[in-house]
């Protein structure tokens, strides 16, 4: 009984170890001029007196290609206020668009992540929004 239980956890353990679903994602920040250079739009419009709308738009070719959601987080500072939020996305032929509202004095702690790949091979493409937009604009 013993060894049947030792033998069962151990096949769990090998299980987990070559689950993808444990692979990490590679993560990397996106600055504003590549961006621009990738195809990316970021816009950001007023709405009423305390929001705004985002609006991010990219081609889903070249480096997004396998792209497969965009997630928002917000930080404050290393403090993670909420994380791995899934936008939901409207698909045209040739771009992929999501939209939010947020408060002003969240926008500078909001990132958005385009995540492209597949589960055992996903990457991250940040764009944290207070370098994207005036800092006047955001309060």
């Amino acid at each position: 009984m013993q060894h049947a239980l030792r033998l069962s956890f151990f096949a769990f353990l090998l299980v987990a170890l070559v689950s993808p679903c444990l692979a990490l994602m590679g993560i990397g920040w996106v600055t504003p001029k590549e961006a621009k250079e990738l195809g990316i739009e970021l816009r950001v419009t007023d709405s009423g007196p305390n929001a705004h709308w985002v609006e991010l738009e990219f081609k889903p070719e070249g480096r997004f290609k396998e792209f497969q959601h965009v997630s928002l987080e917000i930080a404050d500072g290393e403090k993670l206020l909420l994380g791995y939020t899934t936008l939901k996305e409207t698909r045209e032929p040739g771009k992929v668009t999501v939209r939010f509202m947020a408060g002003r004095p969240y926008v500078d702690k909001i990132t958005l992540r385009i995540v492209t790949g597949y589960p055992s091979n996903y990457s991250g493409h940040d764009l944290r929004l207070k370098e994207f937009i005036k800092s006047e604009k955001a309060r």
